[in-house]
């Protein structure tokens, strides 16, 4: 009888620790929105040459749900807008001023030591325009993009992150458009 009660003792002590640390190590998933500010280089290329259209900030927000399945892989959707403030002068008063970026598309996370490292992939889509002293002209051009991120938290339902991301636009107005973005993130889960 005593070592019955000193294992029933003993198991209801470590069941809530085992609890607690499975979740800690598996606590990303859920709805999650989060602001974004980052760095980041258009360029086009074209005959074997890589142009930058300008480097600058970009600012933004995401949001997405992130689905836990299994002890430590999240995947999920997710949605974000950011704009730029790349602006290429010309010479002859012309000017180039990358606008809007948005992207949706899926992410896979897995947790990585107390951190969610994880990559995502969807359609972008991003808004450039042409100014000069006599028109004023913007189109949009869509591809595909992706990234690689790391995230980490901040108590219990905040979190931050860093995120490296590439964007492909294929052919616009005959040359290859593409978009290089670093940026650090602030977010919070629901």
């Amino acid at each position: 009888m005593r070592l019955f009660i000193v294992s029933a003792i003993a198991f209801a002590a470590a069941t809530p620790a085992a609890a607690q640390t499975a979740a800690s190590t598996n606590n990303y998933d859920g709805f999650r929105g989060e602001v974004r500010l980052g760095w980041e280089t258009p360029t086009v290329s074209g005959d074997g040459d890589v142009y930058k259209l300008g480097s600058a900030v970009s600012y933004g927000a995401e949001a997405g749900y992130d689905l836990s399945v299994g002890k430590n892989v999240t995947v999920g959707p997710y949605a974000s807008w950011e704009q730029s403030s790349v602006e290429l002068d010309a010479d002859a008063g012309a000017g180039i001023k990358v606008g809007r970026n948005y992207q949706v598309g899926g992410r896979v996370g897995t947790g990585l030591g107390g951190v969610l490292g994880y990559v995502k992939f969807g359609y972008s889509n991003i808004k450039l325009s042409l100014t000069d002293t006599e028109i004023d002209y913007s189109d949009t051009k869509g591809g595909f993009g992706g990234g690689l991120g790391i995230e980490g938290n901040i108590g219990k339902n905040a979190y931050a992150g860093i995120e490296g991301n590439y964007s492909d636009f294929g052919k616009f107005e005959g040359i290859n458009l593409q978009r290089r973005q670093l940026a650090g993130k602030l977010g919070f889960r629901f």
